[in-house]
């Protein structure tokens, strides 16, 4: 697969994906590698592993996550951006595209964490995703203390207003309303988008835009606007919110959390939707079986299992796979998949490999259980046979006497 293969050399993202429903803006990305360095900040806790699942393993995203909300408590939350969040704001603008906060108080931040949030997205054009950020009555460490979140410079970056004391109506589903990629996703007004029902009411400002609603009474829901130089977004419910029924079910949820992250980085949008979802569930399962195949490498391993060669395959599968990357990253969809389709060939095949490895090496393991039983078994039995059944061989002494 590697064989007469060149270097690709990264090229404009906006020259090369197809476009639907709108031209984008330059896209916010690492000029070296045209990656979205993004971070989150807030829940990542197993409940929404599938979301940051679908982040960690598009080629497109660079996921840095740092756990706050109720994953962790304040004083660990804040010991976590203490080692974690850049030190100065030249820093995080250099070595980020996207901020996501994802329901947390923002009192594990100082002001002046805020204050870089903000002027980040204003003057150096950060994206800024909110997730499960509205008002829902909850103000401990545990929630997100949205009326404190209004109290802070960065609301003025939100796409709209919160409404502290007001709950939208209950509801399951959302409506499209504004025809965008970002949300024509086949099925997104099938599913049932959240399990709570109720995300607190906040209405667009001035200029942003209404993408989708909630079905009863039509309030806002997912919300788009600019500020500044920066792309901001709402999304009323929290990864952790989406039933589990559709996460399994629906099969476009993962372009649903990919497309916010592109979104806000204003990254365009595949037009071939089908095509890119498969090609992103093709770099997920690269991960999950690589992660299978390191294990059981490791585990065989230690059982005196000669490994090299399937190592040195996996080392060039991981360059195909980065060359796969690349081809996604220029816009290249159609090759990367193929690229893609090759590398999980080989893996289901070192797999198979690996499998045999593993039992060559158990075959000893078994077999010398077998002699060791075996052998007890002889020994126990012989000394069995000597004592209950050669009995001449312990016959009573006999007594003499003299005469």
């Amino acid at each position: 697969m590697r064989s007469g293969h060149k270097p690709h050399v990264l090229i404009p993202i906006a020259a090369l994906f197809l476009l639907v429903g709108c031209a984008y803006p330059q896209p916010k990305v690492d000029p070296g590698t045209g990656r979205i360095r993004m971070l989150m900040i807030g829940e990542t806790g197993s409940s929404n592993q599938e979301a940051t699942y679908f982040l960690r393993s598009d080629p497109m995203v660079d996921l840095t996550i740092i756990p706050a909300g109720d994953i962790a408590d304040v004083e660990t939350s804040r010991r976590f951006v203490r080692i974690y969040l850049p030190r100065t704001r030249t820093k995080l603008t250099r070595n980020f595209d996207v901020i996501e906060l994802f329901d947390f108080v923002p009192h594990i931040l100082t002001d002046l964490h805020i204050k870089w949030f903000h002027d980040a997205i204003e003057k150096s054009g950060l994206g800024l995703a909110l997730v499960e950020m509205g008002w829902y009555a909850v103000s401990d460490w545990t929630g997100n203390d949205a009326a404190a979140w209004m109290a802070t410079v960065l609301y003025d970056a939100y796409p709209c207003d919160m409404v502290v004391g007001e709950q939208n109506a209950n509801t399951y589903y959302m409506d499209i309303v504004l025809e965008d990629p970002l949300v024509n996703i086949p099925g997104i007004n099938k599913v049932e988008i959240t399990g709570v029902g109720q995300h607190g009411i906040q209405k667009a400002r001035e200029g942003s835009r209404v993408y989708t609603v909630w079905r009863l009474k039509k309030e806002d829901a997912i919300v788009g606007g600019e500020y500044g130089a920066g792309t901001t977004l709402m999304i009323p419910m929290g990864w952790d919110n989406v039933p589990d029924s559709t996460e399994s079910s629906w099969d476009y949820y993962i372009d649903f959390v990919l497309n916010h992250a592109y979104y806000v980085a204003r990254v365009p949008l595949p037009e071939d939707l089908n095509l890119a979802r498969s090609v992103r569930l093709a770099f997920g399962e690269y991960l999950t079986r690589r992660g299978i195949a390191t294990s059981l490498i490791e585990f065989i391993g230690k059982f005196g299992a000669n490994t090299v060669d399937i190592e040195e395959t996996i080392s060039d599968l991981e360059a195909d796979k980065e060359r796969a990357q690349r081809l996604y990253i220029e816009g290249d969809l159609a090759t990367s998949w193929e690229v893609m389709e090759d590398v999980l060939e080989v893996f289901q095949m070192l797999s198979e490999e690996s499998m045999k490895l593993k039992e060559r090496a158990f075959f000893w393991i078994y077999l010398v259980e077998w002699l060791a039983v075996t052998g007890t078994m002889l020994v126990c039995g012989t000394m069995l046979w000597s004592l209950m059944v050669r009995r001449r061989l312990y016959r009573q002494v006999e007594i003499t006497r003299a005469r």
